[in-house]
């Protein structure tokens, strides 16, 4: 019985032993972890607090702006050179402008001498006159009619020298008056008239007798060269540069 008491004392030590072993024992935990009984949680719930961030919807300004837009063109100029062509002799108008071919008036044709004109209608215009239509006469409107210059002009600047007067007819001359617009067959610049000199005579178009010189230009464009007369009044020479 003893025996056995102490086989139970002896257990229950050991049992205790074990028991205390195994609580000093057990793994460390990290510092500050709380210890709580199995089956037992503290719950704490935090406040709650639910705020709502103001809201503010602001439109930013839009604006819209076309940048000016500058178009420049260079500026071009555009220009045909004067030209100066022709036949011993010829020159542009000058100031003998505008032409009176071309124009009309409220009588219908253009500016002529003795035709009618009114303040509506051209006042001054020009007409060609002189040998190969070197010189100009002017059409003005006076009185209600256009009265023509007497004699012609010439440009300062016209070269006269194929006008020149011969002291003496050149043989080649045809032995009657030369008749303008006829063909001609002597050398170019050639002056002829009939009978020679200040006081020969040439026809006209129409077969009309008349003091003055015919000249005999270069060949046109049909290869025949034709007499440009004009009477002594409508004649550049002696007066003209070339003369």
């Amino acid at each position: 019985m003893v025996r056995t008491t102490r086989i139970l004392v002896l257990t229950m030590a050991a049992a205790a032993c074990f028991s205390a072993a195994a609580c000093s024992g057990s793994n460390d935990s990290p510092t500050g972890d709380p210890t709580t009984s199995a089956g037992t949680a503290t719950t704490t719930t935090a406040g709650t607090g639910s705020s709502a961030a103001g809201t503010g919807n602001t439109t930013a300004g839009t604006g819209t702006g076309t940048a000016g837009t500058a178009a420049a063109t260079a500026g071009t100029g555009s220009g045909t050179a004067g030209a100066a062509t022709g036949t011993a002799g010829t020159s542009g108008g000058g100031d003998f402008m505008p032409l009176c071919a071309g124009l009309t008036t409220a009588a219908g044709p253009s500016p002529t001498k003795a035709g009618a004109c009114t303040a509506d209608d051209p006042q001054t215009c020009y007409k060609t006159c002189g040998p190969q239509s070197t010189g100009f006469k002017s059409e003005t409107c006076s009185a209600g009619m256009y009265s023509e210059q007497n004699g012609c002009a010439f440009p300062a600047d016209l070269d006269a020298t194929c006008f020149k007067l011969p002291a003496t007819q050149d043989a080649s001359c045809p032995a009657t008056a030369p008749q303008a617009s006829s063909e001609c067959t002597v050398a170019p610049c050639t002056l002829c008239n009939g009978g020679g000199g200040p006081t020969g005579t040439y026809l006209d178009s129409k077969g009309a007798s008349k003091v003055g010189y015919c000249v005999c230009p270069a060949p046109g464009a049909s290869g025949t060269s034709k007499w440009s007369c004009a009477s002594t009044d409508a004649w550049p020479c002696p007066g003209a540069k070339g003369c």
